[in-house]
């Protein structure tokens, strides 16, 4: 019996049979190499249109921004209007002015619309409300930026401001992430999946100078519920990130200046509060192509506070 035979070893040199088998060995390699250069050239192609268009360009694309008429919540509207998306925001009392000085700023356009988000009902409306202006187009992006806070000492916490801040800032951010699911389940796709963006805090994630108990445990609640949620949704072409943002100008931060001043600036290691571009550039990233791979992630924007020593 023989074992591992070489046909070009026992062949005759130039034989029709050894003519052939390298003949059709070549023809095979030949096509293999055209195929793996063309494969090359193709992956190459991808890999040099890195151009910011390519990475980050949002145009044209839904998003719902709750909380979007002031803080944070404006500045990252203002960032998606500006990139030419239409943007929904969402506010306890419509606010027109503020959707018409965002539509100014253009390309994109801004719209006012009603929410209670610790109301489910009003939930519910709001949702049929946006469903009717984008039909099958979907939301592409939701950003669940309410929130509320409180602080107060141990012994002085109420249940009626627990309870509130739970529905508003934990209960509020799921069953608006529920409600949408549908519309943003129609605009994701395997390679553009849709975004959810939960605005959570660096209070949820160390233990803050001021006593506010349901905050920060409503806010470590955000960030657990993001991954939870990144999870569920990835299969459904949704993916769901959170960003814990420092101090920024806004009515929350404006509180926590009036109460410690200066000495807040100055325990930040960068020396100075968020600017609206830090914040705008964060969930630009996440909704953008550049950000269709990363799931289940918190992008702190402290200035350095929650990583710098403490004593």
């Amino acid at each position: 019996m023989r074992v591992n035979l070489d046909i070009s070893s026992t062949a005759p040199a130039g034989s029709a049979s050894s003519t052939s088998s390298s003949s059709s060995s070549r023809k095979g390699k030949s096509k293999s190499n055209r195929e793996k250069k063309k494969e090359a050239a193709e992956e190459k192609d991808t890999m040099d249109d890195l151009s910011l268009d390519t990475m980050f360009g949002v145009k044209g694309k839904n998003v719902v921004v709750t909380g979007g008429s002031r803080g944070i919540g404006y500045m990252i509207a203002s960032c998606f209007v500006q990139q030419g998306c239409n943007v929904f925001i969402f506010s306890r009392k419509p606010d027109h002015e503020a959707a018409d000085a965002l539509t100014q700023k253009g390309p994109g356009k801004c719209y006012s619309m009603v929410c209670d988000v610790a109301d489910a009902q009003a939930i519910e409306t709001v949702a049929k409300e946006v469903q009717a202006k984008v039909g099958d187009a979907g939301i592409h992006c939701l950003v669940n930026n309410s929130g509320a806070t409180w602080g107060a000492s141990f012994y002085d916490v109420t249940l009626a401001s627990f309870e509130k801040l739970v529905n508003v800032n934990l209960t509020g951010l799921f069953f608006v992430s529920q409600a949408f699911g549908p519309m943003l389940e129609a605009a994701g796709s395997v390679e553009d999946p849709a975004r959810i963006i939960n605005i959570a805090s660096i209070d949820g994630l160390h233990t803050p100078v001021f006593e506010e108990y349901a905050y920060g445990a409503t806010k470590a609640g955000v960030i657990h519920m993001t991954r939870l949620m990144a999870s569920s949704l990835a299969p459904k072409n949704i993916t769901v990130n959170s960003i814990s943002p420092g101090l920024f100008p806004s009515k929350m931060g404006d509180q926590v200046l009036k109460g410690a001043g200066d000495a807040v600036t100055h325990a930040i290691p960068m020396k100075r509060a968020g600017r609206p571009c830090d914040i705008a550039a964060a969930a630009l990233y996440f909704a953008s192509p550049s950000g269709s791979y990363c799931t289940g992630s918190n992008l702190v924007i402290d200035g350095g506070i929650t990583s710098s020593p403490k004593l």
